[in-house]
């Protein structure tokens, strides 16, 4: 009996040592428009490892849809050590290989404006929503050193659909052949449909929803794209984008997450409008 309420404590004490990130922010979508018709599309790749294709269509002067999908795919490794202190001290370590997946799509509506008669600056609005699923899959060895040292072996898994409500806005520079601008976006996340077989201390002791958290969480987003295009006409082009996501609802204790996303791709900028 000893030696099992020490191991129970063990994992108790060790269920925070690992970081499990089940929150990734995804690309802003910020599309190229200035008139009525104007469409352009991107594919990217980013870090977190994934890629993402966004893209939106102006139709009207004012109002626009955007849409989109993301498929991430990141592997992770930990490692942690940690002393227990009960009628002996233990000394134990954790090892843990993580594959985080998410695949999602998006689609919203908004309105865009310019800022001056030359209309070489805009700003845009738009809110919409993003459906997608995520999965966690752990695998987990806890040695106990002592003589002789104990190894316990676990894999772990952790499923969910993940629903974000988006409100986001963007102010648009266009220098020539060169657009740059700065992006902001609010997320209202709810993850519903859990299925998981960590347990229980494992799932409070890292904040998993809904039993270790709220099945709600809102994130900012911030960043910025640069695009560059090969030409006048704007055809094809490079993009640069990054932004960085802050935790809204803090509390005591929060799940783990990635607190950003770089990456590069192409951009087609109106591929089928006559000039």
């Amino acid at each position: 009996m000893k030696y099992i309420l020490t191991v129970i404590a063990i994992a108790i004490f060790t269920s925070c040592t690992i970081d499990r990130r089940i929150y990734s922010p995804t690309q802003i979508n910020n599309p190229s428009l200035r008139e009525k018709s104007d469409h352009s599309f991107s594919v990217s790749y980013s870090t977190p490892a994934g890629f993402d294709f966004t893209g939106g269509y102006a139709i009207t002067n004012r109002l626009a849809v955007i849409g989109g999908a993301y498929a991430y795919s990141n592997d992770d490794h930990q490692t942690a050590n940690v002393l227990f202190f009960g009628s002996s001290i233990w000394n134990s370590s954790v090892t843990a290989d993580l594959l985080y997946k998410h695949q999602g799509l998006h689609g919203g509506l908004g309105l865009y404006f310019p800022l001056s008669k030359k209309k070489d600056s805009y700003v845009s609005f738009f809110t919409g929503y993003n459906t997608g699923n995520f999965r966690m899959n752990e695998h987990n060895v806890r040695t106990i050193h002592s003589n002789p040292d104990t190894v316990m072996i676990n894999d772990y898994f952790y499923k969910s659909n993940i629903g974000r409500y988006f409100l986001q806005g963007a102010f648009n520079a266009y220098l020539d052949r060169v657009e740059l601008s700065f992006l902001t976006r609010y997320n209202y996340i709810s993850y519903t449909n859990v299925t998981t077989d960590y347990p229980q201390p494992e799932q409070t002791g890292s904040c998993l929803p809904p039993l270790g958290y709220s099945k709600n969480s809102q994130f900012l987003d911030v960043g910025a794209d640069i695009k560059y295009f090969f030409s006048k006409d704007g055809r094809l082009g490079l993009t640069v984008f990054g932004n960085g996501s802050i935790r809204l609802n803090k509390k005591e204790y929060n799940f783990e997450y990635y607190d950003y996303r770089l990456g590069f791709g192409l951009v087609f900028k109106n591929p089928f409008k006559k000039k």
